[in-house]
């Protein structure tokens, strides 16, 4: 079996008439939102323990309240697994792998999940040089 046509450019769609906006210029919508998750009424108290513990973290990765029920559910699953860690016993090796990819979701499941997120830029300095003259 062949490989199958190059994608073409948008100018290429636009000249023999193939353009379509609606699959060709995809525009994604990223809301700029700062509040912290929510917290919801029905997370058990070792939940509500998991929350407190990586509030700050998962806050400073770039959650926002848009995220409060994946972050609700990450700390619920947690709570499960440290509860089973606790009672000697190996948690369901699903339970794991989800925590897993719920911690890569929220930012905190190492470097590798930061770099996915991006950082915060930081301003420039007009004269990077000012440090060094002293001023």
């Amino acid at each position: 079996m062949q490989r199958g046509p190059k994608k073409k450019s948008i100018e290429e769609k636009k000249a023999v008439g193939s353009y379509r906006p609606c699959r060709d210029d995809p525009t994604i919508l990223i809301p700029r939102v700062s509040e912290p998750p929510v917290m919801p009424d029905y997370l058990s108290d070792a939940a509500k323990a998991i929350w407190f513990e990586e509030l700050e973290r998962v806050t400073q990765s770039g959650t926002s309240v848009l995220d409060s029920s994946m972050f609700a559910d990450y700390c619920c699953l947690a709570a499960i697994v440290r509860a089973a860690f606790k009672a000697g016993e190996v948690p369901k090796g699903n339970q794991l792998v989800e925590l897993r990819k719920q911690r890569e979701l929220l930012g905190i499941g190492g470097a590798p999940s930061r770099a996915q997120r991006g950082t915060k830029g930081q301003a420039e300095p007009n004269n990077p040089f000012a440090d060094l003259a002293g001023g």
